[in-house]
């Protein structure tokens, strides 16, 4: 069985419609502002977009991982990288968490309404000091007080953080460094004491909002901790590879959209009296990245099919993560250069991807880091 059905190639033109008809006209304006309206979260959800594989009890639509694939690939089209990032953040980033370890009053209370885009949720897990080593990273502690938790510290590069009703937050619940002492805890944002510390300002994706947020003696009911106490680590590390190959599939079409409008660009830019795309040197380095993409597309598609029948290739998921971003990035540089001073412009989308590509290699675990979990998985 493929991982797109004839189905799905329905869905790709209802989304892509939707995509091209509502938001791309908007781009140039919602960059500029570093900012995308909030009723973007809302249409969505009343199209049914933010909730395509979760239960239809929590408003959603119970379709199969391609569907939430199709999505990834197809919102790079409004050109707005943040915005995707900001959109499969409320997809694909903390809602499988509440779908898996919720309970029933707390689905109901945070998954559902963010399925309908009325309330934004975002992951909060990463600190000033330190992201990828979570075990020893985590300075927020989260303090047992009777029937409550006591939170202080901080989070820092939270996508959706500044624009967030909750956060699921991992925090220190047992003094030991060790990974049996996380937990993850829902903790709404007019909660007294949290605060946003600073909307962070990003080389690029612009329109995603990130945040630096601080807990100041937060307290939140213990009915609010996610799954079991102390295996926040655990929740948290399975979860993030769905995060990670859904960025993979989003990145790989965004590079794939570049490439095609450098071709249309070289097919009509005139130079030694016929078009760039003649030359044969650039002939030969468009077959080159097209041929990059190709193979970087369908592997992210085949580890996509395995995640669908419930198969979850870590391995493999973690060397999409640091190799098809390298692909992206480097084939996002080229087209760059084949646009010549065009591609240097601020009005030019690919100046914008350009940007926008770089944290491909930082956010969801750094490159390194992905490396050395292969050469574990590879018993190295």
């Amino acid at each position: 069985m493929s991982l797109f059905s004839e189905a799905h190639g329905v869905f790709r033109s209802r989304i892509r419609r939707y995509v091209e008809a509502q938001l791309t006209p908007h781009a140039d304006e919602w960059e500029r502002q570093c900012a995308f309206p909030r009723s973007v979260f809302h249409d969505l959800g009343r199209e049914g977009f933010l909730g395509l594989t979760r239960a239809r009890q929590h408003g959603g639509q119970e379709l199969d991982f391609g569907y939430t694939v199709v999505l990834a690939e197809e919102l790079p089209r409004s050109k707005m990288m943040g915005l995707a990032l900001s959109v499969l953040a409320q997809t694909n980033f903390f809602p499988p968490l509440l779908a898996l370890l919720g309970t029933e009053e707390q689905q109901r209370d945070f998954l559902a309404p963010a399925v309908r885009g009325e309330k934004v949720g975002a992951l909060a897990a990463s600190e000033p000091a330190g992201g990828s080593d979570l075990v020893r990273a985590v300075g927020c502690t989260a303090d047992s007080d009777g029937d409550d938790w006591v939170i202080t510290g901080e989070k820092k590069y939270i996508t959706n953080g500044p624009i967030a009703d909750f956060l699921i937050l991992l925090a220190r619940t047992k003094p030991e460094a060790s990974a049996n002492s996380l937990s993850l805890i829902i903790v709404p944002t007019d909660t007294p004491g949290f605060r946003v510390k600073e909307t962070l300002r990003k080389l690029g994706m612009h329109t995603s909002a990130t945040g630096w947020l601080a807990f100041d003696q937060c307290r939140v009911s213990k009915r609010l901790t996610l799954g079991k106490p102390n295996l926040g680590y655990f929740y948290l590390a399975q979860n993030l590879l769905e995060e990670r190959l859904v960025s993979g599939a989003c990145a790989v079409a965004a590079a794939n959209l570049v490439w095609a409008d450098t071709v249309h660009y070289l097919q009509q830019r005139i130079a030694y009296e016929r078009p760039l795309s003649e030359l044969q040197t650039i002939r030969h380095a468009l077959v080159e990245m097209a041929t990059e993409l190709e193979m970087a597309k369908r592997f992210v598609h085949s580890v996509c099919e395995s995640f669908r029948d419930g198969k979850v290739e870590a391995k493999e998921i973690c060397m999409i993560k640091f190799h098809a971003t390298d692909i992206v990035q480097r084939v996002v540089q080229r087209c760059l250069h084949l646009h010549g001073g065009a591609g240097f412009l601020e009005e030019n989308w690919i100046s914008r991807v350009y940007r926008d590509a770089q944290v491909l290699s930082l956010g969801g675990g750094v490159s390194e880091l992905m490396k050395d979990l292969v050469a574990s998985y590879l018993r190295l």
